[in-house]
């Protein structure tokens, strides 16, 4: 078995290597059947699936899922929350912070909390103003990142918009198991986009992408590496 994992090890190693990311690479972490063992040493940060926003009928309720705290993990970890609706309620908010003390209490760094909403895109403003009362909220040492979709691209001054209460960004360019269809074509758009906010490009684990305009849109100024989603075993 440890032969077995190894030989994972070196594979996902050179998969890596090959997309040309001279970054510590970071990873998602989602299903429960992802091993955090496979993650390499030299890591940058962890992103952990901690719950899920859910429609219950009329009101919105909050859904435990993903991984419960590790014991003083060497890699800074991001908690990352799914919304399905654009709400940021109050037991959410407070959950957020017990989860926070939670993993600092077992000797983790925790760097902040992801938010995972598929707004559309004529929408990114109203996210916006839900974004900027979630920052409102969280205390200051701790950073506010989010995902965001390829077709976010086109909106360039809802983007900027976010300087100051998003870190970052990190664009999926996967569906599934799989690139996103004509991923070449949004990374090139982003490549070339003015964008004034750190962002990052989630790529899903083994998939095929284009090397060129990979290497294309890790030359943007505000460009900040690559977040792997790890596939369940």
């Amino acid at each position: 078995m440890v032969s077995a994992l190894l030989a994972l090890l070196v594979c996902f190693t050179s998969w890596v290597q090959q997309r040309g990311e001279q970054r510590p690479v970071d990873y998602w972490a989602w299903h429960p059947k992802v091993r955090l063992s496979r993650v390499l040493p030299h890591a940058g940060k962890l992103y952990l699936l901690e719950g899920e926003l859910l429609r219950c009928g009329n009101v919105a309720c909050f859904q435990r899922r993903g991984f419960p705290p590790p014991t003083a993990s060497e890699h800074p970890l991001v908690m990352v929350y799914r919304l399905e609706v654009m709400q940021w309620p109050e037991h959410l908010q407070q959950q957020v912070w017990q989860d926070i003390k939670a993993f600092e209490a077992r000797g983790n760094h925790v760097w902040g909390i992801q938010l995972d909403f598929d707004a559309a895109t004529e929408k990114l403003g109203t996210y916006g103003t839900l974004l900027r009362q979630v920052r409102l909220h969280l205390p200051v040492p701790y950073e506010l990142s989010v995902t965001g979709l390829m077709d976010w691209t086109g909106r360039l001054t809802d983007l900027n918009a976010l300087q100051g209460v998003v870190g970052e960004i990190v664009f999926q360019t996967y569906q599934g198991r799989h690139p996103v269809q004509d991923h070449q074509r949004y990374l090139l758009q982003l490549s070339k986009r003015k964008l004034t906010i750190p962002f990052k490009i989630g790529l899903v684990e083994y998939g095929e992408y284009d090397t060129n305009t990979l290497a294309a849109v890790r030359r943007h100024p505000f460009y900040r590496g690559t977040v792997i989603f790890l596939l369940p075993e």
